[in-house]
């Protein structure tokens, strides 16, 4: 029998958090559901899930704050999280991104909305299906090192840095097509699925994480170049090591 998804609710809303959590769990996901960053830490710290669902607003420690600080933690770094939010401004969704979210969704929102984001989320880090097929395990990338099993850059000093889903989605896509501008309908349709708004700022946002992972100035970057008026071109040197 296969081993459910594992998923930590976050949201400070009892009664929302309960009938959440209990749709989730017929929807076939194994839930933890808390109420705050406290009782969060308390579940990461017997367990890493395969996604978290971090609500914005939440007491104390709000979500934003939660997500760098799990973004800034080696154990945690590379754990997917979807963020939802009760206001639909754009600063939000943008913040949210650049700060490392995954996706965002607004409420109220469908359960399989929710269910739809989660599993495509999944999907880009778990290689289940959306995930281009990689037959090497390692590329070098200019002076950095791709493991596209560990989902980690190595960089020339000696660090490794963990790629997020949406990094490691681009990333993998990036390197299959060296060389190649790759529009940002393309990226996002590719990485997002077919349900992507074209003229979300999504994959501007993952590519400038990406950039700041791949150089070391990544004000003058080097490695993916942007094509004023069509998209991403990776023109860094690209050969397979293993």
């Amino acid at each position: 029998m296969e081993t459910p998804y594992h998923l930590v609710l976050v949201d400070d809303d009892h009664e929302f958090r309960r009938l959440l959590a209990e749709d989730l769990r017929r929807r076939g996901f194994s839930v933890d559901a808390v109420a705050d960053a406290a009782a969060l830490d308390g579940v990461l710290a017997q367990r890493l899930p395969d996604l978290i669902v971090l609500d914005w607003m939440l007491p104390g420690e709000d979500g934003p704050s939660i997500l760098r600080r799990l973004r800034a933690t080696p154990r945690t770094q590379a754990v997917p999280v979807l963020m939802l939010t009760a206001r639909s401004d754009d600063f939000d969704r943008v913040f949210g991104l650049e700060v490392g979210a995954d996706d965002y969704l607004t409420k109220p929102f469908l359960p399989r909305e929710l269910e739809a984001r989660i599993k495509a989320i999944l999907r880009r880090t778990r290689g289940t299906g959306a995930q281009p097929s990689l037959a090497p395990r390692r590329w070098r990338i200019g002076p950095v090192e791709f493991d596209t099993v560990a989902r980690t850059l190595l960089l020339p000093d000696g660090t490794s840095q963990p790629l997020t889903g949406s990094e490691f989605a681009l990333l993998s896509l990036f390197v299959q097509h060296p060389n190649e501008v790759l529009t940002r309908d393309y990226l996002m349709r590719a990485t997002r699925g077919r349900s992507a708004d074209v003229f979300d700022r999504a994959i501007d946002i993952a590519v400038s994480r990406l950039r700041a992972k791949l150089d070391a100035d990544p004000q003058a970057p080097r490695a993916i170049r942007a094509v004023r008026g069509q998209g991403y071109v990776l023109a860094a040197p690209v050969d397979v090591l293993e």
